[in-house]
């Protein structure tokens, strides 16, 4: 996941990069933004990507910063949302150090902190609230690793009712169960052969308390099961599929 792998994903970004802004439906993420926003605050987002809440960001605060790895992105970001004239780019890896990010009121990252490196990871983490003013807020959205074993036994689930013996029902997976095995004590699961780290929420509240940031707020961000499935059937219904939403204050 590095600067050249993300620079490859510019052209196809909306095919390949899940939208939580178009899935979380019952807008969480927005409405958070909206309930903690002001013309007097500043905001940083980070991994912004193409911009998908940048529109909402500039509406709901005095200036944004909008900071990503990728300059493509921020290429693509700047031509479709030049009419917002209170967004400052930056390209950034968020991993290096004595980066000149200033600290601001709010922080967003969604689906940001995925990397399979656990150094990378930790560096960013502790960068993200270092550059958050006193009181200031970090919401941040992550995938979950309970929605992925949700996830698997739902498709052993329509295995089996495809009439597949309960063996075979477990083994025709999303990719193959060896991959699991070497990553999943550590919560890398692989989404489309790229290791991707999950959370479970257990891990998250640790992380934010151990570094005396106040959780306001733990939430599911569900999303229908055609995201996971091209075409569920109808019998598949609730419990959803989530990414796990926090909010803390420093």
């Amino acid at each position: 996941m590095k600067r050249e792998y993300w620079n490859g994903l510019a052209e196809k970004y909306e095919d390949e990069i899940f939208s939580v802004l178009e899935n979380d439906s019952k807008g969480y993420v927005c409405g958070l933004i909206k309930k903690y926003g002001s013309p007097s605050k500043k905001v940083n987002d980070f991994g912004c990507g193409i911009g998908h809440f940048l529109e909402i960001l500039s509406t709901n605060f005095g200036a944004v910063n909008a900071i990503d790895i990728s300059y493509r992105f921020i290429e693509k970001a700047k031509s479709r949302f030049e009419h917002l004239e209170n967004i400052n780019y930056i390209i950034a890896d968020l991993a290096e150090d004595n980066l000149k990010i200033p600290k601001t009121d709010f922080g967003l990252s969604v689906n940001m902190l995925i990397m399979p490196s656990l150094a990378v990871r930790l560096r960013i983490f502790e960068f993200m609230i270092s550059r958050l003013k006193k009181d200031g807020i970090l919401l941040m959205v992550v995938p979950s690793i309970e929605s992925v074993m949700l996830t698997n036994f739902r498709l052993a689930q329509l295995n089996l009712r495809s009439g597949l013996k309960p063996a075979k029902a477990l083994t025709t997976n999303f990719c193959n169960p060896q991959n699991y095995n070497k990553n999943l004590r550590h919560g890398i699961i692989p989404i489309d052969n790229v290791a991707t780290k999950h959370y479970l929420k257990e891990e998250l509240e640790t992380m934010f308390e151990s570094r005396k940031m106040s959780i306001l707020d733990i939430r599911k961000i569900e999303y229908s099961w055609d995201t996971e499935f091209v075409s569920p059937p109808r019998w598949m219904e609730k419990p959803y599929p989530w990414d796990w939403l926090v909010l803390a204050q420093k």
